[in-house]
């Protein structure tokens, strides 16, 4: 296995992370929903969490797309060696 089939999945794990991302997104904002109200009051709710951690994950998901992409699409097809 190599160069193309590599690149392609590569490409497949940053799509399946950032799959995973957009779930976890729907989960937050319906937190974020749910306890907006209480966010002010310092004693009422937990702290939000940051978005630090997902964006970093989500700049991960997508330099392994586009990287993953280009080796599928620039290396060539593998070939047997001629063993005569």
């Amino acid at each position: 296995m190599r160069g193309p089939v590599w690149g392609i999945v590569t490409a497949g794990i940053g799509v399946l992370m950032i799959g995973l991302l957009v779930a976890w997104g729907t989960a937050y904002g319906t937190w974020l929903d749910e306890i907006g109200p209480f966010i002010d009051d310092p004693g009422a709710a937990p702290e939000a969490p940051t978005i630090i951690l997902p964006g970093l994950v989500g700049l991960l998901a997508v330099a392994l797309v586009v990287g993953g992409a280009v080796i599928a699409v620039t290396t060539g097809p593998e070939r047997e060696p001629r063993g005569r």
